[in-house]
């Protein structure tokens, strides 16, 4: 497991939790953007005195972007670390690595931006976790709303929907969106194409698109993925309008280059200019999306929960 550094948590009286996310690989600037997150909400709270006369600490564990990373950083975070509670991971699968851990251990979790519906709750018993929580919506809301505004808004009726078939976000936004989008008996049809992980030349997958005429594309993948479908799609003459989730929330979105037409996309919160003047300030540099402030949101949650124990 790939673990950058691993943080002191020689104990001396504070109140402690860890942060799980990454940053090397492919979620790292995701993660960075994260771990900062809940440092400012550490920060912030000790500068009001911290919690009930107890100071709190970050112990931050600075990953990998594979799930045995993010699940040796809980292990050691809710073990010999003794952390009180984790934030993190941001992607679906580092979280629920990180849930196993938080299960076994009876430590709480909190996630800023997975959404994986089956993060919460356990497929095979129907149960809900009771020590793993998120700051966000499902991807089943995400891709209820999306739907939703698919036939209302856009009007479409035939929609192509392009995701990456190993990385259990982009399958699973590409499957809720087809359950809430698809009804043959009213005209909505869709057709599913898939790639692989790293793959980099969508244009086969863009031609059979194409001949499918849609009215829409939907792709729940990365901004680097829908950046270079957006180019392709073009030079192809692929006229459509894209659709896409939360991942698409980075300030490199179409940098070099985007659709003919406008494109949309969903995302977990609306950042306050509150925040992001706070976050620019103490980092010299925008927070792209909701993964910095959902972070802190998921630290104050825990805060909050921590003092509503009593004395400590």
């Amino acid at each position: 497991p790939l673990l950058v550094d691993r943080p002191d948590a020689a104990f001396d009286g504070s109140l402690t939790l860890a942060s799980v996310f990454p940053t090397l690989g492919r979620y790292a600037g995701s993660g960075t953007q994260s771990h900062r997150g809940a440092r400012l909400a550490v920060d912030e709270l000790n500068a009001r005195g911290g919690l009930r006369g107890r100071r709190l600490r970050l112990l931050e564990y600075h990953t990998g972007s594979y799930f045995v990373d993010a699940r040796h950083a809980a292990e050691l975070a809710a073990g010999p670390d003794g952390a009180l509670a984790i934030v993190g991971a941001n992607s679906s699968s580092l979280s629920k690595a990180v849930a196993e851990v938080a299960e076994g251990r009876g430590v709480v979790q909190v996630s800023n931006v997975s959404t994986a519906s089956d993060l919460t709750w356990d497929p095979l018993t129907g149960q809900d976790r009771p020590w793993v929580f998120r700051a966000c919506s499902s991807d089943e809301e995400l891709t209820r709303l999306l739907a939703g505004f698919a036939r209302s808004h856009l009007g479409a009726r035939r929609v192509a929907v392009l995701y990456e078939v190993g990385r259990s976000y982009s399958a699973q936004m590409a499957r809720s969106f087809v359950q809430s989008f698809a009804d043959p008996g009213a005209g909505r049809v869709v057709k599913e194409l898939v790639y692989l992980p790293l793959e980099t030349d969508f244009r086969p997958q863009l031609r059979a698109a194409r001949a499918f005429a849609p009215d829409l594309l939907f792709v729940p993948g990365s901004f680097t993925d829908t950046s270079l479908i957006a180019t392709q799609a073009r030079a192809l003459g692929l006229d459509v309008t894209l659709l896409g989730g939360d991942a698409w929330s980075n300030r490199q979105l179409f940098a070099r280059g985007g659709p003919r037409r406008p494109a949309f996309h969903v995302d977990l919160c609306a950042p306050s200019p509150d925040f992001a003047a706070r976050y620019r300030a103490a980092w010299g540099e925008e927070a792209d999306g909701c993964r910095a402030v959902l972070a802190h949101d998921a630290v104050l949650a825990v805060a909050r929960a921590l003092e509503q124990l009593g004395p400590l």
